[in-house]
């Protein structure tokens, strides 16, 4: 693997190598691990807590709710300071809030902790992204994301397996104290690795205009002002906006999956005649996830690339199909569970690979309708609005739906109650899905166009008067232009003293 990601480095990462990238996937990597520690470990904290499904749903949502909050802030935050620091500060709230969660006594201290948790977690997730965007070009840019965002599946994967295997073997709280360590360590390689690169900074080594916003205006305006400023520009985007509503319908059904199948399973087992134990659902449905994501996170990115030399909507496609496959694979699986566990895991993980191809494309989709200077608030708006309407609510839906309906059957033996209260809240995220596709089929109406748009903003930094041999030459190809937007003579003279800045393309006003 690092073999093909030194041979895809560009001139942008040569200065500083694909190291960044590394620990950047690693500090994502121990994200999930830690994110799903709470899903393997959920059965025992049920049982020690005395816990109904609706509380053990909300030690999920708590989290969510936390780091979708915050993500705007930290995006905000990285769009005009230092990246780095700000991503090494939230490694350091994250891993000593979640070793505190191992010596927590009652179920308030838990759920205030895993909040903070997600105050951590929220700084790397918004800012993260805009990083690799900013040091890796456009053409290899799905790339470098999709191997970013392979820790997504295999973090989860060993966070079941982790928290399922240790919690049994050793008790739930030993299982949060294993990621701290190596979350201060990553704090610590951050800072002395990880680069806060030129925001647009890797769009010139593809020889097109950097974008840029106007630091006269920013100056000018009181920082609240900015933050709303700045994000009503983006959901005005529509290509942004119903790629954002898509993938949370996607986060939604994500975020049942993870935090309700492993129960799901050991009751359906049951009653299919192969029952499984606590630790072994965790275990298998974590090794599905893992080898789910490394099929189809990259898988999403190669078909991106393959679509794209047909039609320029290929990302939201990919996802728009991936999310109406999603539907149709995880009502069989669901429904096959109490039957045959056999065929529930295959079309489990069919079910996992359509909701992961999407990933890569839908992150690309994010960075380049928007300009480069407001990379890292696209991305924590998108976070906020996948967490806010998928999982930070589906967790605490699916828990309460499923209270509903296991009192219903409470006639009924426990493990029929407690499946079929389960199987039915499931239907639910199938519906979402569907959602889902609907929304991703508008983003690519809008793609191509929002694209164009962002690719055209040219926003000057001071005020000038441009002469008329500049407006003539502005509608020259972008490779006349400089790295700082002025444009060359014949000689290939770019002096900024002898040259006009080029005006502020219209719809970037506006959008300002």
């Amino acid at each position: 693997l690092n073999t093909i990601l030194e041979r895809e480095a560009v001139v942008s990462t040569q200065s500083t190598g694909i190291l960044p990238i590394w620990v950047l996937f690693f500090i994502n990597l121990f994200n999930y691990i830690d994110r799903y520690i709470v899903s393997g470990t959920l059965e025992q904290l049920l049982k020690d807590f005395d816990l109904s499904f609706s509380q053990g749903g909300l030690l999920t949502t708590v989290f969510i709710v936390s780091y979708m909050i915050l993500s705007p802030v930290f995006g905000f935050l990285g769009d005009r300071y230092n990246r780095s620091w700000l991503i090494a500060f939230g490694l350091v709230v994250w891993a000593a809030s979640t070793f505190l969660c191992s010596f927590a006594k009652y179920y308030w201290q838990l759920l205030i902790l895993r909040g903070i948790v997600g105050i951590g977690e929220a700084s790397y997730a918004a800012l993260a992204p805009p990083i690799i965007a900013d040091l890796i070009p456009t053409a290899q840019r799905t790339f470098y994301l999709s191997f970013f965002y392979i820790g997504t599946p295999v973090g989860g994967a060993l966070g079941y397996i982790i928290g399922g295997g240790i919690s049994d073997s050793y008790g739930w709280r030993w299982a949060f104290r294993v990621s701290p360590p190596v979350v201060t360590l990553l704090a610590i390689m951050t800072l002395f690795l990880v680069p806060n690169p030129e925001r647009g900074g890797a769009d010139n080594a593809d020889n097109s205009v950097q974008l840029t916003h106007s630091q006269e205006i920013r100056a000018a305006q009181h920082p609240i002002v900015q933050l709303l400023v700045e994000t009503w520009t983006l959901l005005k985007t529509k290509c942004y906006l119903y790629s954002s509503l898509g993938f949370s319908c996607l986060a939604y059904t994500i975020g049942s999956l993870t935090q309700w199948v492993p129960v799901y399973v050991v009751h359906a087992s049951e009653l299919a005649g192969s029952p499984y134990s606590n630790s072994e659902a965790n275990y298998v449905f974590g090794i599905l996830t893992c080898v789910a994501g490394f099929v189809a996170i990259p898988l999403g990115s190669v078909v991106s690339k393959f679509l794209e030399r047909y039609t320029q909507k290929a990302d939201a496609l990919i996802n728009a199909v991936g999310m109406l496959t999603t539907s149709v694979t995880l009502y069989i699986a669901i429904a096959a569970a109490p039957y045959n566990i056999t065929v529930f895991w295959v079309f489990a993980a069919i079910t996992q690979i359509a909701a992961f191809i999407g990933w890569a494309p839908n992150t690309a989709i994010i960075l380049y309708t928007t300009p480069a200077l407001m990379r890292s608030l696209a991305q924590a708006v998108n976070i906020l609005f996948s967490h806010l309407l998928g999982d930070a609510i589906s967790p605490t839906i699916q828990g309460e739906l499923s209270d509903k309906i296991k009192e219903a059957f409470k006639d009924f033996d426990i493990s029929i109650s407690t499946c079929v209260a389960l199987e039915y809240s499931f239907f639910l995220s199938c519906f979402v899905c569907v959602l889902g596709s609907v929304f991703y089929f508008a983003a690519a109406e809008h793609l191509v166009e929002d694209r164009a748009k962002a690719s055209d903003t040219v926003v000057s930094r001071r005020p000038t008067v441009v002469s008329s041999r500049s407006r003539e030459n502005s509608a020259l190809n972008a490779n006349t232009l400089n790295a700082s937007g002025y444009l060359r003579d014949e000689y290939g003279d770019d002096n900024e003293a002898t040259r006009p800045l080029i005006q502020p393309h219209r719809s970037s006003i506006q959008g300002i």
